[in-house]
């Protein structure tokens, strides 16, 4: 790996290391969503870095992909399992993490649980081991009963790319490619009460860029430049202050697919759902793992 992508990969893990503990800070009962999202986001741009991606706040059955609209009036509640899930990016170099809370405590042991699972994961991943070892690895890891969520996995991370096309199972599987020293890997396991399947909710506030196709209308074509400057990473319309006009053009952007949306992941049960989640560059300190976003 070279230097200065080392040193950007450590430089965003530095910040999220900052978001992580603003994020239990802020994450008290009755303290809105959007609170907690613009928070935790505005430290990253303190810092003088931008969001990977919206930050995620997914409740209770939901593992994934929600983040709140600059209207929404939900507040934490007590018993909510919430899943924080957080990116910062220094030149496009990504620091990837996720971290579960439950103010009344209720439903701590899972979330304590899937941190024993993800720190195990992390000493066992190293150079040489493969794909199919770490994902068998950590199924042995989760007690009986918990489930491992079986279609999230973690991946791969490149410049600007969050998803950089490897993925990485929680669960025994056949992939036989050998971790490499450098590659910069989230490892993420969500455990669950239930069967451990999730599947496509509602929508979730997150986007992404699909296509660069070019558009007609003046207005979505001034809609298309603001999103470019995302470059490529997902966005929320809670960043850019739409207009009247821009919402309807937004629309039409979803509509011909020139625009993603994530649709928010739920357990297919109706399940608790725990998350945990760290980025590693494998063997970049002399053969030993950087865990950019621990402390």
């Amino acid at each position: 790996m070279e230097k200065e992508v080392k040193e950007n990969y450590i430089e965003a893990g530095k910040v999220i290391q900052k978001a992580r503990k603003k994020a239990r800070e802020v994450a008290e009962p009755g303290t809105s969503f959007v609170e907690i999202a613009e928070t935790v986001e505005q430290l990253i741009r303190d810092e003088g870095l931008q969001p990977a991606f919206p930050v995620n706040l997914s409740v209770n059955e939901e593992a994934a992909h929600f983040t709140p609209a600059e209207d929404t009036e939900r507040k934490l509640q007590e018993d909510d399992v919430l899943k924080i899930d957080i990116g910062a990016q220094s030149e496009g170099y990504i620091a990837d993490t996720a971290l579960t809370v439950n103010p009344s405590g209720k439903d701590q042991e899972i979330i304590d649980e899937v941190e024993k699972v993800l720190e195990e994961a992390l000493d066992f991943l190293e150079p040489g081991v493969t794909v199919g070892e770490l994902g068998t690895f950590i199924e042995k890891q989760v007690p009986d009963e918990y489930n491992i969520v079986q279609n999230l996995t973690g991946h791969s991370l490149g410049n600007y790319n969050q998803h950089a096309g490897l993925s990485i199972p929680n669960k025994a599987n056949t992939n036989s490619y050998e971790f490499q020293e450098g590659d910069a890997v989230a490892i993420e396991p969500f455990l669950t009460t239930g069967t451990g399947t999730v599947k496509n909710g509602r929508d979730g506030n997150i986007y992404k860029l699909e296509s660069e196709r070019s558009v007609r209308s003046r207005t979505a074509r001034q809609l298309m430049k603001k999103i470019k400057n995302y470059r490529g990473l997902p966005f929320t319309t809670r960043w850019m202050d739409l207009s009247g006009k821009e919402k309807m053009a937004f629309r039409k952007l979803l509509q011909q697919n020139i625009v993603r949306n994530y649709p928010v992941l739920q357990d297919k049960d109706g399940s608790v759902v725990a998350q945990a989640e760290h980025t590693v560059l494998v063997g970049a300190d002399d053969g030993e793992n950087v865990v950019t976003t621990r402390r």
